[in-house]
């Protein structure tokens, strides 16, 4: 394959990263350079000093990042030179190469020390496919599909390839993938519907791609206009659209990636092969339909409550203002009164002549407007409401109408009347710009509003009936009404497995689950569970009226039962002064007391199985133990105690491992259970409570597994450690799982450690 079919997939500083020779400080090279007693064995059989300076080299930075290096003599020389002074008393040797037998050589004793294997392409190239393909179905950008790649070599501990053979790979996956959709697509995909495809993007049609990538930025009517205008471009098509995508099987992520190939392409579309064209550009117009029908529900509920909270605001300002100047006109309403006890008004004067007089004082709506303060009645808030939303016809037979006629609404049990009075409406308005007769429903509204939506005549006025209608859309969106085709607002159904797919392949994903209570038959599950938690609720009401819990305190008051939690006394204090009468005893002293009873220490076995019974090594390991399990690491604990860091770091490559943390766990755990004193911290007897939470840890070194979180590390790496305690103790890190742990066994050893420090203070606890 040319160099230019390849995929790119990392950037140049990336490669450079990863295929390149690590640049260690002096921390990273105490690190990975220091042997245990089966890689100083082995290496020991190398016969020339400086070769075996360099397969320390090679095996560091095989360690870092399983990776084949082929260094030069400058870019190791800082290392070699460590090296030399650490483990070979400083010896000097002149610059030299490393031919490439030689180097093979030394990679086949690093592949037997620590059990990895190089790569293969006969026989590993088929098997990564084969997993990536699998991987494809779920996301099948190549980044993602790269990563994967790196998952799987280290999974199966296999070295990992020069960066052209993954790029080659990645490129094998995605082309396949691609292939099976474009035969779908040919097969499913209408000439008709490919025409229109083609022409859009050639610039040919009414809408041309541009137009149609540029969405609404704001809620304003101008921004909305453009989303309407996709909309109804792209509506007549969705149907056929929809179908053919429902016909490739794609995950949303997929679905998201193909469609983002529009934006990254633009213009440059054009030079893609017509088969991805057509792929994109249906993923595109499904992804861009429904983000157009979110904006515009959006919309649509962003300017009905604007709405709602100016009418309701006007509403309130107009009824003050109204009593207000009704107040200002009771002395000329005094006048008007006047008028009926005037002796010069002839009595045979018609009321019209006398009315006229009194509205030369005060017009028709300041009369009555004081005759409802003399009255001691208010204007109605709700009247002036809706006689605010008469002024706002525009908006509503403008924008809003617009948007509510492309939004297809469904209701639940309790509001499909009002769902059906919906659908009619936007029907009709769709169709002839007017309410009918037909979607109006005088039951809907409230007693109170349906005088307000009456004119004189004692008709529906059809204007405050279509606000009243577009008034209940958004505080229902809360589940009493959905939008099937907007994400946000569809009912919950849509998210789960279509109703025939659960017909046919029920069984197999019910077994899928490995969920034992999810395989029972729901009719004897759910009464079963019922009765459980009825009868523990009157268990528990029980236990608290007989005031057997000490952390609840009833009061009966008034016939209600009232608790409060206890006021916690001096001796439930950390610093009890019981505690300053009992001699401090050093935590050294504590692990050796935890030995003699449970001899933990004998699990921590050497990595090539010698066993000694002088036991030279206890003291180093027990300042190994602290020392991870403080957080202060060996080189910390090396600086503030008589032992040195070659000691120590020695005795850790050769005695800490997982597997004998995780045999030193299992043993104080057993003991501490045969403890008379264990069952007293059960929170209830024979019930076992557990627990898991999460530790975050950041990474000093970068690996494949680290990742950036601006909440927990900032700018740093780091990775995320579950921890489970079950019982207050810490169940054994083997059942820990790692979130984005470090490549290999870095972050699960340091997991552990803690969970080890952890329980010898738990055990030492339980002793006192």
């Amino acid at each position: 394959m040319s160099r230019n079919k390849r995929l790119s997939i990392l950037t140049a500083a990336e490669i450079e990263d990863l295929y390149g020779v690590p640049s260690f400080n002096e921390s990273y090279q105490r690190f990975y350079f220091t042997l245990n007693d089966k890689e100083r064995a082995e290496l020991a059989r190398i016969r020339q000093r400086k070769y075996r300076c360099i397969a320390i080299a090679l095996l560091g930075y095989f360690k870092c990042k399983p990776i084949l290096l082929n260094p030069t003599f400058k870019s190791m020389r800082d290392d070699l030179e460590f090296i030399a002074q650490n483990h070979f008393d400083g010896l000097k040797f002149r610059r030299f190469s490393l031919k490439s037998d030689q180097k093979s050589r030394i990679y086949e004793r690093i592949f037997s020390m620590i059990d990895y294997e190089n790569w293969k392409d006969p026989e590993h190239h088929p098997r990564l496919v084969e997993h990536l393909l699998v991987c494809a179905e779920s996301w099948v950008a190549a980044r993602a599909l790269f990563d994967a790649a790196i998952e799987f070599l280290a999974h199966q501990k296999i070295a990992i390839p020069a960066y052209s053979t993954l790029q080659k790979i990645v490129s094998q996956v995605v082309n396949q993938h691609q292939q099976r959709l474009h035969e779908k697509i040919g097969a499913a995909c209408s000439p008709k519907l490919t025409a229109i495809l083609n022409t859009l993007v050639s610039g040919g049609d009414q809408l041309t791609l541009t137009q149609l990538r540029g969405s609404a930025r704001n809620f304003t009517g101008t921004e909305l206009q453009k989303e309407l205008a996709v909309y109804h471009h792209i509506q007549p098509l969705m149907a056929e659209v929809t179908a053919v995508l429902d016909s490739l099987s794609l995950s949303q992520k997929n679905q998201q990636h193909y469609a983002e190939r529009i934006h990254y392409y633009g213009a440059k579309i054009k030079r893609q092969s017509p088969e991805n064209q057509c792929l994109y550009l249906l993923c595109y117009l499904q992804f861009r339909y429904q983000e157009g029908l979110e904006r515009m529900a959006e919309g649509f509920i962003h300017h009905v409550r604007q709405v709602k909270q100016r009418a309701h605001q006007l509403a309130q300002d107009r009824v003050y203002r109204d009593w207000q100047k009704a107040a200002t006109n009771v002395s000329k309403a005094a006048e008007i009164l006047r008028l009926f006890v005037d002796d010069r008004i002839d009595p045979n004067t018609s009321f019209h002549s006398v009315q006229k007089q009194a509205f030369q004082v005060l017009n028709a709506s300041e009369l009555s407007s004081v005759c409802r303060y003399l009255g001691n009645q208010k204007q109605s808030a709700d009247e002036a409401f809706w006689q605010h939303l008469d002024t706002e016809s525009t908006l509503r037979t403008g924008l809003l109408r617009s948007l509510f006629c492309c939004l297809r609404i469904d209701g639940t049990d309790k509001t499909q009347r009002l769902a059906a009075v919906l659908s009619q409406a936007r029907q009709e308005l769709a169709a002839g710009n007017m309410l009918g007769d037909v979607s109006i429903d005088r039951r809907l509204p409230p007693k109170a509003t349906r005088p307000l939506l009456l004119k004189s005549d004692g008709g529906i006025d059809k204007a405050r009936y279509e606000w009243f209608l577009y008034l209940q859309i958004p505080s229902r969106l809360n589940g009493q009404l959905v939008l099937p085709e907007v994400i946000r607002y569809r009912a919950l159904d849509d998210d789960l497995v279509k109703p025939q797919t659960w017909k046919n392949q029920k069984q197999a994903l019910v077994e899928g689950t490995k969920q034992p209570k999810i395989t029972e038959d729901p009719k004897q599950l759910i009464p079963r569970m019922t009765d459980q938690l009825a009868t523990r609720l009157h268990e528990v009401s029980d236990y608290l009226e007989r005031l057997d819990n000490r952390d609840i305190i009833l009061r009966p008051k008034g016939g209600k039962h009232l608790w409060r939690l206890p006021a916690a006394g001096k001796k439930h204090l950390v610093n009890n002064p019981f505690f300053q009468q009992m001699r401090a005893i050093g935590v050294a002293d504590v692990l050796r007391v935890v030995d003699q009873d449970t001899g933990f220490i004998d699990d921590f076995e050497h990595v090539l199985g010698m066993t000694s019974k002088s036991r030279q090594y206890e003291v180093d390991l027990l300042a190994i133990l602290i020392a991870n399990a403080t957080n202060q690491g060996i080189y910390g604990i090396a600086q503030i105690s008589d032992r040195t860091y070659d000691q120590l770091s020695t005795i850790q490559a050769n005695y800490l491992r997982l597997e004998t943390l995780n045999a030193a766990n299992d043993r104080i755990n057993n003991a501490t259970t045969r403890l008379s004193i264990f069952n007293h911290y059960n929170i209830q007897d024979d019930n076992l409570h557990a627990s898991a939470d999460g530790q975050k840890f950041e990474a000093k070194r970068e690996t494949f597994r680290t990742r950036y979180s601006s909440k927990y590390f900032g700018t740093s790496k780091g990775v995320s450690a579950i921890s489970l305690n079950a019982n207050h103790m810490a169940i054994n890190g083997r059942h820990q799982r790692i979130l984005l742990m470090v490549l290999r066994f870095t972050t699960a050893q340091l997991s552990a450690v803690k969970s080890f420090g952890f329980l010898m203070l738990v055990w030492a606890r339980s002793t006192v």
